[in-house]
């Protein structure tokens, strides 16, 4: 019988088996070689990836999918098109219709989404059917077996690792009644829904199985084997510090007598492998994934290009110069960065980048033929759509050690005596599913499709078999303020196995000098400064930390803005205030809907991708109070007065100044306003001494220059919807002229916070030897 595999590594694995026998290998493929060589479409051709995309793209052309908020703009809709393809896929292996999801959409919260996403799929299945063209959409619809190839065979032996969906499992039960088919299985507490797919077989968790799926019957039962391995588990500060621990592990393992072959390095995050490979310096690691070309030199030079002209800021101008790319071709490519230009105008710029490496000459041969079928791109979208596919391609890890680094689905179905786990943080572990974007776990449940919990399930599954297989595993994670261990350390009974760790003892390692790092620490700085002028946040920065006033004001050294793609949580609350001011600019009536209806508008207009998008609507859910709210206190009388008006003041010998969000106005007295998506933290007895914000209280002085009585000066808590006034406004107030006193002196010295909390987040740690 040909043996069926998950991956290529478990085939890999299975004929290194038979390597010290004196005979001929088996003959074994992987489930995707089963699928593709056992099913044929009369008449039909295979979709390839980017004809899809302009089919969808095509299919997307009616009115109500603007509904979606889903942007079709050319690379706008590139990146999202992956969320509708992985949503209708599923849905096609797993034989669900959107009507049916429709019929349990018991109270029509996602209806109107539903039917849309109907229409778009009907007109992209006509666009198929119009080619002649099929893909995993409609694959379930047209196949036939091909049993010219099936029953050349003599059988199949499926090993199955995790679960199998609709399509599969379809297809399983008719290639059963052409030729014997088995099923290899494995039944735990993590995979038991697998049950469900061979209820006529009366499965029991605990065991393992082979099945006999064209007689149904079940060949043989075993309890499942369970390893007691030891296990480390160490917390380290930084993700970096985790690849020290991987070598120190690999050493430990090798020690105590496992083969440096039979060691495996798991990063269910694959960023990580890249870390792993520049502290890689003995060369113990080979990368199953291959070593990504994002990290040629081509690629680097055009991605530094593309940087460059689309934000001219300082940290591309020296990352062109860097890769010393010529002045003239820069030149040349600005003055048509944003035409319009011909197939041919495009592949002549880029062949002028071009490599040796052949990754480059088959994608740039490949783009040729994609551009003749598309309209015309801006040199700016055909840049950032070639460098998307570079993106995609590898290299192959060549010259690497015996040690195997992969991610996670790669080791489905393979074991190893030494597993050494990486970054299993709540931020990675459990990987978040982006399936989810168009209905709830209630829905999917009622449809028999994956929820969160069964991916959540199947992730805890891979994970309990790699470890119940060896001999010794090692589990790394970062812990600190913004990452914390993942559940699954819990869920699999492996807290009580976190070590303390001495980090100092890991930066021989780290650093090539073998000893740690000597801080350059600039006790004083001599400069005199006189402070005439103040606005609330110059004067936090000064409270909080001399040093950084100084860098921030009196030297000028800006931090360099990096591009991003996707808005922050900072971006985003930029992006609330001007949603706002716009909202409310020129707002003669006031009501809920309204208020509303322009957030909605304004913040949709601004935002791209489909995970803005979705933050948005978050968003505006949170912003109905603030909009019931508003209407209520425009029925009481309350109108605007000024939106984000700056200001500046003399007093007390400095010169105030400041930009107000917004003020209201009632019976001749005011209210001021500071909007706040963030956290509201309130002043108390024990900390007014130490206190460093008072942006209300500048906000009240400048807008005494009004002439009106201050009827309230407050911060607009916008995910509760609520005004929140200041608790110690008065005692602030007071402070803040006491602190006004003291900097009539000149200051000097600029000594260094003490607060180590206050270097975390500072474009400056490095001038001030606190970046370890």
């Amino acid at each position: 019988m040909i043996q069926v595999f998950a991956t290529s590594r478990c085939l890999r694995e299975f004929w290194a088996s038979f390597l010290d026998s004196n005979q001929l290998l088996p003959k074994a493929i992987t489930i995707s070689d089963l699928e593709q060589s056992s099913v044929i479409v009369p008449d039909r051709t295979l979709a390839d990836q980017d004809t899809r995309v302009l089919l969808l793209k095509e299919a997307s052309d009616f009115q109500n999918f603007s509904k979606l908020r889903i942007d079709r703009d050319f690379l706008a809709f590139l990146k999202n098109s992956e969320f509708i393809f992985g949503f209708f896929e599923e849905l096609a292996q797993n034989g669900v219709s959107l009507k049916e999801l429709s019929s349990k959409d018991t109270y029509a919260e996602f209806s109107e989404h539903l039917e849309i996403l109907e229409e778009l799929l009907s007109r992209y299945k006509a666009l198929l059917d119009k080619k002649k063209l099929f893909d995993r959409v409609n694959l379930k619809e047209l196949y036939e077996l091909n049993y010219e190839y099936l029953k050349s065979s003599k059988g199949f032996c499926l090993h199955v690792e995790g679960l199998l969906n609709g399509f599969e499992l379809e297809l399983f039960e008719k290639i059963a009644k052409v030729v014997p088919f088995r099923v290899v299985l494995k039944v735990d507490s993590y995979n038991k829904k697998i049950i469900n797919s061979f209820k006529e077989f009366d499965l029991e968790i605990g065991y393992e199985y082979e099945l006999d799926l064209s007689q149904k019957r079940v060949l043989q039962k075993d309890p499942l084997t369970r390893a007691n391995p030891n296990v480390a588990i160490k917390a380290f500060s930084s993700r970096a510090m985790q690849c020290a621990f991987v070598q120190e592990s690999i050493a430990s393992f090798v020690n105590s007598g496992i083969e440096p072959s039979k060691i495996v390095v798991v990063t269910p995050s694959e960023d990580m492998a890249e870390l792993l490979r520049e502290f890689d310096r003995h060369k113990n690691l080979n990368f199953a994934m291959g070593r990504s070309f994002a990290q040629t030199k081509i690629y680097k030079k055009i991605e530094a290009l593309d940087s460059f002209l689309r934000l001219q800021e300082i940290e591309n101008f020296y990352r062109v110069n860097r890769l010393q790319i010529e002045q003239n071709l820069i030149d040349e490519i600005r003055q048509i960065w944003h035409k319009k230009l011909s197939v041919n105008e495009v592949v002549q710029i880029l062949k002028k980048l071009q490599s040796d490496e052949s990754i480059y000459k088959e994608e740039l041969y490949r783009f040729e033929n994609f551009l003749k079928r598309v309209e015309k791109l801006t040199l700016k979208d055909a840049f950032r759509l070639f460098l998307n596919r570079l993106k995609s391609r590898s290299l192959d890890d060549v010259g690497g050690g015996k040690v195997t680094v992969m991610g996670l689905l790669e080791s489905r179905g393979v074991s190893y005596e030494g597993v050494i786990i990486v970054d299993f943080s709540d931020e990675f572990v459990p990987k978040r599913s982006q399936k989810d974007m168009f209905i709830n776990s209630y829905l999917r449940e009622s449809v028999g499709l994956p929820t969160t919990k069964d991916r959540e399930n199947l992730q805890r599954y891979f994970y309990n078999s790699l470890m119940s297989s060896a001999k010794e595993v090692a589990i790394s994670f970062v812990q600190n303020e913004q990452s914390m261990p993942s559940r699954f350390l819990d869920e699999l009974n492996l807290s009580s196995k976190i070590q303390k760790v001495d980090e100092e003892s890991y930066f021989g390692f780290m650093l090539k000098s073998g000893s740690k790092k000597e801080l350059f620490l600039q006790e004083s700085i001599d400069s005199p400064h006189a402070v005439k002028v103040l606005s609330a946040s110059k004067l936090a920065t000064l409270l909080r930390c001399k040093r950084k006033f100084y860098y921030s004001y009196i030297k000028n050294i800006k931090e360099a803005s990096m591009p991003k793609e996707g808005l922050d949580s900072k971006d985003f609350g930029t992006l609330l205030h001007k949603a706002l001011h716009r909202s409310f600019l020129d707002l003669n009536d006031v009501s809920r809907e309204l208020v509303l209806k322009r957030l909605h508008k304004f913040l949709n207009d601004e935002v791209n991708s489909i995970e803005d998008r979705f933050l948005v609507d978050i968003w505006l859910k949170k912003l109905d109070k603030f909009a019931q709210n508003e209407e209520r206190r425009f029925k009481e009388g309350y109108r605007i007065f000024d939106l984000e008006r700056s200001l500046h003041v003399e007093f007390d010998g400095f010169k105030i100044e400041g930009k107000i969000d917004r003020i209201d106005k009632k019976d001749n007295k005011l209210t001021i306003i500071d909007y706040k998506s963030g956290k509201i933290k309130q002043a108390t007895k024990n900390s007014l001494r130490s206190e460093s914000n008072f942006q209300l209280e500048f906000y009240y002085l400048l807008a005494k220059k009004f002439g009106f009585d201050i009827e309230e000066v407050c911060y607009y808590d916008l995910n509760g919807g609520e005004l929140v006034s200041e608790s110690m406004f008065s005692e602030k107030l007071q402070r803040l002229e006491e602190i006004l006193r003291e900097l009539k002196k000149p200051i000097n010295g600029y000594e260094m916070s003490e607060d180590l909390k206050e270097c975390q987040y500072c474009p400056y740690t490095r001038l001030c030897g606190r970046e370890g």
